[in-house]
């Protein structure tokens, strides 16, 4: 099935997702550094978090997990030329590549990229840092419970908050499976069930190029 998700995926691409030089250099140059651009977002699902900034006019991003700032490039694609997106990075030699990355493209809006741990850089940011409309988090699984109330501390009504690869093949219900990576997400389901403030939030699984996978959507109440 691996071929045929990946093959639709390409279909889905040469179709509908425009090419962006900025886009491949990205890409070429992850390659050239030795980095799997598996661990990226598909293209087509970086036109999914496109559409979603679009679809709510969102000028603020919060990106948690850069890698090398393909999904980066995507959030800052849909953005207003005021516009701003923060992205935090915890690996060096990751964000030493997304620097290049970004310095490439040349993006018009303001592209902030952070280097340490995300729950260290959002607690230093100033008391009167404004909230962020559309939030994406794609990064260690086994801290995810702690990024999505982060998230929630940095949103206001009607703030997106997007959480990458939350079904891992299905090894998420597999009791046997006690990794941090899954008991992590096994915990954030747990946290958006009935969350106080949360208006309301899905899951939905995905196959293509990336394998099967999924993510996790909520609106801030």
């Amino acid at each position: 099935m691996q071929k045929t998700w990946s093959d639709l995926d390409h279909y889905i691409e040469s179709h509908l997702i425009p090419q962006d030089v900025r886009l491949q250099q990205a890409i070429d140059n992850t390659d050239q550094h030795g980095l799997s651009n598996h661990l990226a977002v598909a293209p087509n699902q970086g036109m999914l978090l496109q559409m979603l900034i679009q679809m709510n006019n969102a000028k603020r991003v919060l990106e948690i997990g850069t890698f090398a700032a393909y999904s980066t490039l995507w959030l800052a694609r849909a953005l207003p030329k005021d516009g701003y997106l923060l992205t935090i990075e915890g690996r060096d030699s990751h964000a030493a590549v997304a620097q290049e990355n970004i310095r490439n493209a040349k993006m018009d809006v303001n592209i902030d990229l952070h280097i340490g741990m995300a729950t260290d850089v959002l607690n230093a940011l100033p008391q009167n840092t404004p909230p962020f409309d559309f939030i994406f988090i794609d990064a260690d699984k086994g801290s995810y419970p702690t990024y999505l109330e982060l998230a929630l501390q940095f949103s206001h009504t009607g703030s997106i908050i997007v959480l990458d690869n939350v079904i891992r093949a299905g090894d998420i219900i597999d009791p046997s499976n006690n990794k941090p990576s899954i008991t992590g997400i096994r915990e954030m389901f747990e946290a958006l069930k009935d969350h106080p403030k949360l208006l309301s939030c899905t899951a939905l699984q995905t196959v293509g190029s990336k394998g099967h996978d999924g993510l996790a959507i909520a609106i801030v109440k």
